[in-house]
C-alpha cells in the first residue's frame, strides 16, 4: 500500500511539473521563423527560413564550417518558391518549392537548388537531387548584421536578385524569369478565347454581330493564324457576305498550308468544304 501511495504522488508530482511547464511563459526563439516574398513582372518568389544571430560567436569556419553543405539558416532547410518556370545560372527551373543550400568558403561560395524542399537541416542532404549548383563569390562589407536575412530586389520585370546578409557576409545571385513570353501566352489565350466564341455563335445561330466582332478580335491579335481566318470566313459565309468569306477562306487555306502541322490538318477538310461551298455559289 505504502508502495503504491508513493507511485500515485510521485505520478502526481510529474503531471504537476510537466503542467506548469507547458503553462509557463513563451521564450524567443533562438532562431526566429523568418520569410520575404517578392513580385517581379508575373512571377512571385518567396523564401521561408529560420534566422539565427551572431551572440558575439566566431560565424564562417566557426559556427558554419566552410566546404561543408549548410542549411542556410538555421532549423529546416531554408526554402525557396518560384510561382512560375525560372532560370538560374543558365538552368531552367520549374515553378515549385526547393530548398536552398549553400557551401560557404574562404573566397567563394556554391549555391545549391534542391528539389528536396522538406529536409530538417542538410542532415539528409543528397547531391543526386540537385538541381543547380553554381558560384558566388561573396562580398565583405563594414557592418555587422546580426540576424541572417534575405533580401529579394527587382532589377526589371524578367529579373530578380536573391541577396543573403549574415554578419559580414553580402551573397547575391539573380534569378530570371521569361515574362514576356508569359504576356504572349496570355494574349495567345485570349485571341484563341475570341475565336473559339465566336465559332460557337456560328454553329449554334447566335448573335452573328459578335460572331463577327470577336473572330477580327482574334485576327487583330494574329493574322498569321490560319484558324482565325477559317473562322471569320464561315462568320461571313453565315452573314450572306461569300466575297469576303472566300477571301478569308483562302487565306486560311494558305496559312494552313505553309504550317503544315497537326492543328491544320485537322481542320483541312472543313477548310477545303468551306471552299467548294463559296465557289459553288459563285458559280450561281
Amino acid at each position: 500500500m505504502k508502495t503504491l501511495n508513493t507511485l500515485l504522488l510521485t505520478a502526481f508530482a510529474s503531471l504537476t511539473i510537466n503542467s506548469a511547464y507547458s503553462q509557463g511563459p513563451k521564450l524567443p526563439a533562438a532562431s526566429p521563423a523568418a520569410s520575404v516574398k517578392q513580385t517581379f513582372g508575373l512571377t512571385d518568389v518567396k523564401i521561408e527560413y529560420s534566422s539565427p544571430a551572431v551572440k558575439g560567436r566566431t560565424i564562417w569556419g566557426g559556427l558554419v564550417p566552410y566546404d561543408s553543405v549548410w542549411r542556410t539558416g538555421a532549423n529546416q532547410a531554408t526554402i525557396i518558391d518560384f510561382s512560375t518556370g525560372v532560370t538560374i545560372n543558365d538552368t531552367k527551373i520549374k515553378a515549385g518549392k526547393y530548398a536552398l543550400f549553400t557551401i560557404p568558403g574562404r573566397d567563394t561560395w556554391t549555391v545549391i537548388i534542391n528539389s528536396d524542399n522538406e529536409q530538417w537541416g542538410s542532415f539528409s542532404y543528397k547531391k543526386s537531387l540537385d538541381v543547380t549548383r553554381f558560384t558566388v563569390k561573396p562580398e565583405m562589407t563594414a557592418d555587422v548584421k546580426e540576424h541572417m536575412a534575405f533580401y529579394l530586389d527587382p532589377t526589371s520585370d524578367s529579373t530578380c536578385n536573391v541577396t543573403l546578409r549574415w554578419e559580414k557576409v553580402r551573397l547575391t545571385f539573380e534569378v530570371k524569369a521569361n515574362t514576356l513570353a508569359a504576356i504572349q501566352k496570355g494574349f495567345d489565350n485570349m485571341s484563341n478565347t475570341y475565336a473559339n466564341a465566336a465559332n460557337y455563335y456560328v454553329d449554334n445561330k447566335l448573335d452573328l454581330t459578335k460572331a463577327e466582332q470577336w473572330a477580327k478580335m482574334a485576327l487583330d491579335m494574329d493574322k498569321t493564324s490560319f484558324y482565325f481566318n477559317y473562322v471569320v470566313a464561315k462568320v461571313m459565309r453565315a452573314k450572306g457576305d461569300s466575297k469576303e468569306a472566300l477571301k478569308y477562306a483562302e487565306e486560311s487555306k494558305k496559312l494552313g498550308e505553309a504550317a503544315n502541322n497537326d492543328f491544320y490538318h485537322e481542320f483541312k477538310a472543313r477548310i477545303d468544304k468551306l471552299l467548294a461551298e463559296l465557289d459553288k455559289a459563285g458559280k450561281k
